[in-house]
């Protein structure tokens, strides 16, 4: 099956109030995918659904080709991080990662490695009391880790972090996930720091899924600026010569490269013009980023 998550007309209920209603998307194997939408929008439902821990109310919900309510074994191939997780305080990393690991079937060694992976290998004698918001936040990524899980659902991760920890814990969920080859689901309602992680979007709002699919394709549906990295070995050059196109509305200067903001309805045109000073010699390579999900977002709920 080509999709990893999939959700076709599902309804859930709790008591009187409706979560979701009639939400259909499908998440592709792979994927770094967004799950958006403010707090309330049915987000959390959506992966406590995912993991067979709710029961859809009405609709069909598979996950890796299985239902995950009724063949509860596919969460062995899940790793999952809740928004709020609570932890022994005063146990050490270390003794916490190997019981989660004895009881996921892992190995010692696969705690180990994951630990070294979301880079608290030299936190594990360390009591768990004494770690920082962000390095909680990495315990919990290694927790989910463990099992080599072939999809992770991760909700709210960086809740609660300042900036930059916010950065650094999306940049990991990005290589970790390339070098596992999983596919990822991270619920958020913040939107700048997911720019540079996710390659897919599910938009939802009041229990209603919007709309899904590749950055890339919405943010042309929706007329969004797109982001362009441009590798070159003359970024200042580069940059006055687009800089000077009215559907290039920024430029920020790397070390190698350069990031272009594009207007989406001019895509074809601004890539014409990269070929031919590729062909000049100023550009090496190119290559769409993403397109701006807050722009992406607001159209989509704007209708």
């Amino acid at each position: 099956m080509h999709d990893v998550v999939y959700f076709e007309d599902v309804y859930k209920a709790y008591n009187d109030k409706m979560a979701l209603r009639g939400a259909s998307f499908a998440i592709p194997r792979g994927a770094v995918s967004g799950l958006l939408g403010p707090n309330g929008s049915g987000k959390t439902t959506s992966l406590k659904l995912a993991l067979g821990l709710l029961k859809p109310s009405r609709g069909a919900v598979l996950v890796l080709g299985e239902d995950p309510w009724s063949e509860p074994g596919v969460r062995a191939s899940i790793g999952y991080l809740p928004e709020s997780p609570i932890y022994p305080r005063d146990a050490r990393v270390s003794t916490l990662l190997h019981h989660i690991a004895r009881l996921k079937g892992a190995s010692l060694g696969e705690a180990e490695r994951a630990a070294r992976l979301v880079g608290i290998d030299k936190l594990m004698g360390y009591p768990i009391s004494s770690l920082s918001r962000g390095y909680l936040q990495r315990l919990g990524l290694a927790l989910a880790l463990l099992g080599e899980p072939e999809l992770l659902l991760l909700d709210e991760p960086t809740a609660n972090l300042d900036p930059r920890a916010r950065v650094e814990i999306l940049r990991l969920v990005r290589d970790v996930s390339s070098m596992l080859d999983a596919t990822v689901v991270i619920s958020s309602h913040i939107l700048p720091e997911l720019q540079e992680v996710v390659d897919y979007l599910v938009i939802i709002s009041q229990g209603e899924v919007l709309d899904h699919g590749p950055v890339e394709e919405l943010a042309r549906r929706y007329r969004a600026r797109m982001l362009y990295r441009v590798s070159t070995p003359n970024p200042r050059l580069l940059a006055r010569d687009l800089i000077v196109l009215h559907y290039v509305d920024g430029v920020m200067l790397g070390e190698d490269s350069i990031t272009v903001y594009v207007s989406s309805t001019h895509y074809r045109a601004f890539e014409a013009r990269l070929e031919e000073l590729a062909g000049e010699g100023l550009v090496e390579e190119y290559r769409v980023e993403t397109g701006l999900l807050g722009e992406i977002y607001e159209a989509a709920v704007s209708g």
